[in-house]
């Protein structure tokens, strides 16, 4: 019993100073679209060390958060869908880097478990002769959705609707091949194009008797 209280003893002022004494909470609310809290250490006010928190603006509700550690991401992150509030992926970063195994969600089911540790899909929803992507199809969605721009004379016009487009990935990891198979309209199609060749390459190619080949995927953007 003794020891314990001495552990006790010792730990308790660390943590004050990782968050206390050596730190200060900062609220940025500069975005027009989230909040930020986090801890920044004082004798270097520009580099995050503690907890850390991206929120809503408008109900202040919690969508990213985790913790920094010498200005960089550290320790357990739960990362949510701004929209909805689900969990989108769960995972853990050990000096900013993501390590061990990553659970991805889709539509509040398990999409994906990757290990990017050893750069390897544990489990996922797609076959192994299928193309995938390292974060599943929600990573694919919230890149869209954060690049898109909505042409300003189709939105006055109503111009609304699904682009449905096909595309081939080969085994360097590019996007060949970039076709409309469905249009709208040229103001939107066009930009259903320049998103997709705009998707980061993190492919995971599918596999013929253990080894990748070319993949084929059909992706759907929707406007307004």
């Amino acid at each position: 019993m003794r020891n314990i209280i001495i552990i006790i003893v010792f730990l308790v002022p660390t943590l004050v100073f990782s968050q206390g004494k050596g730190s200060k909470k900062i609220i940025n609310t500069d975005s027009l679209n989230y909040n930020e809290e986090y801890y920044v250490m004082k004798k270097n006010p520009g580099v995050k060390h503690g907890d850390y928190f991206k929120k809503t603006k408008r109900n202040n509700i919690a969508f990213e958060k985790g913790a920094y550690k010498n200005g960089k991401r550290d320790g357990k992150w739960i990362i949510k869908l701004k929209s909805n509030s689900r969990i989108y992926s769960t995972g853990n970063y050990i000096a900013g880097k993501k390590t061990g195994q990553w659970t991805y969600y889709y539509d509040a089911k398990v999409d994906q478990i990757y290990d990017h540790s050893v750069n390897k899909v544990v489990t996922s929803k797609r076959e192994e002769d299928q193309l995938d992507y390292i974060g599943g199809r929600t990573l694919i969605h919230t890149f869209i959705d954060k690049n898109l721009i909505y042409n300003e004379s189709a939105k006055k016009r109503g111009i609304r609707g699904k682009v449905l487009l096909s595309f081939d990935v080969n085994i360097e990891g590019e996007i060949k091949n970039v076709i409309v198979t469905k249009g709208v309209h040229d103001l939107l199609d066009v930009e259903a194009l320049r998103l997709v060749r705009l998707i980061p390459s993190h492919w995971i190619l599918p596999l013929k008797a253990g080894f990748p080949i070319r993949g084929s995927f059909v992706y759907e953007i929707s406007f307004g």
